[in-house]
């Protein structure tokens, strides 16, 4: 049995900061790539359906600051109650942050790169350079004040290994990147948020103590997870929760964005196969999931993958869970006011009975 953190309402609100949770019904959290041609209805749906939104750089716009912030307006006047986080990548320069990257700091980068699959490298910042996380943080800062941002999603934040570097520097990069957050916390004032990627398992959880949460990301994504693996990512949810800490469980059908064969196929028909493979991750994460823990799905990053597309279940009523969820083996059961829940990992197979 793991004992899931309770609720002692079915609603609770947030304190300074914290976005809006409730048991009322299967609680989303949205995360997308800014997009120029979204249109007015789509920032009504986000506003009305999340209260917690990530912005990314998109593929869509020369400069992801000014994307960021058009989309965090428009989604604030529709609902200044929706807190939206403004993308920022921890470890390497990832999209089209023109104004940012241009005071990248003289000697910010690591002597190495990290490798893509293209076979192309890309640098990595140097966590023990000062000035490098003076200037990370000071972009979290800005997210906050210019850019009408209630925090950061800190995408690829992950300890160093790298044999190439002494283990000095490598100690000294891994420290620094604690401290970054730290700073980023410093830089955008109280009541802000650091949602950080990725968690999975025990995995990297260290950095819950200098963040608000973090997203898992690879659940049930690729062929590298087992039910083991799956188990440890319903564990580390439901630590972190227990702990305060929000969590955002980013679940996938089974396929991707980049699967370049699959994307050929039209909207409505990705929509219809990754609806019908929602029972499996939306039931895993019901199961373990407490309070601050929200629901994504959709199969990229882009505003077209998914992020749109409504799933009934999202409307059915769920209330707050009775009790723990009981595990035998690998299989999870759990009881909620208007739905019963069961999971088989083994078999990848669940069940969701709305009463």
């Amino acid at each position: 049995m793991i004992a899931l953190l309770m609720a002692p309402l079915t609603a609770l609100y947030a304190s300074e900061g914290l976005p809006a949770f409730s048991w009322e019904h299967v609680p989303l959290y949205a995360h997308f790539g800014y997009d120029a041609n979204l249109r007015p209805e789509q920032y009504d749906f986000l506003a009305k359906h999340f209260s917690l939104v990530t912005i990314a750089a998109g593929r869509v716009h020369e400069k992801a600051e000014l994307g960021i912030a058009t989309g965090a307006a428009e989604i604030k006047k529709r609902n200044p109650a929706v807190k939206v986080l403004f993308y920022w990548p921890a470890n390497i320069p990832h999209g089209p942050f023109t104004e940012s990257l241009g005071t990248f700091p003289k000697g910010g980068y690591l002597d190495v790169l990290r490798s893509r699959p293209t076979g192309k490298g890309i640098p990595m910042y140097d966590h023990s350079s000062a000035d490098m996380r003076a200037w990370w943080a000071g972009v979290a800062g800005r997210a906050v004040r210019d850019y009408a941002c209630d925090g950061i999603f800190s995408d690829g934040t992950h300890p160093l290994v790298n044999r190439e570097l002494s283990r000095e520097k490598v100690a000294a990069a891994n420290a620094g990147l604690v401290a970054m957050m730290q700073e980023a916390h410093a830089q955008m004032g109280a009541g802000k948020l650091i949602i950080f990627n990725a968690l999975h398992g025990a995995e990297y959880s260290g950095y819950l103590a200098v963040t608000d949460g973090a997203m898992i990301d690879r659940f049930d994504r690729d062929e590298k997870q087992t039910k083991e693996t799956m188990a440890a990512d319903l564990e580390a949810m439901h630590k972190a929760a227990q702990n305060g800490k929000i969590i955002c469980f980013k679940a996938w059908p089974n396929f991707t964005l980049k699967n370049k064969d699959m994307m050929k196929k039209p909207h409505d028909e990705l929509a219809r196969l990754a609806r019908e493979q929602l029972r499996f991750p939306l039931a895993c994460f019901l199961v373990a999931a407490g309070s601050r823990c929200y629901f994504q799905y959709s199969w990229g990053w882009d505003a077209d993958c998914g992020t749109f597309d409504w799933q009934p279940e999202f409307d059915k009523p769920l209330g707050a869970p009775k009790g723990d969820a009981k595990r035998e083996g690998w299989t999870y059961a759990r009881e909620f006011e208007h739905a019963s829940v069961f999971v088989d990992l083994a078999g990848k197979t669940a069940k969701i009975e709305w009463k």
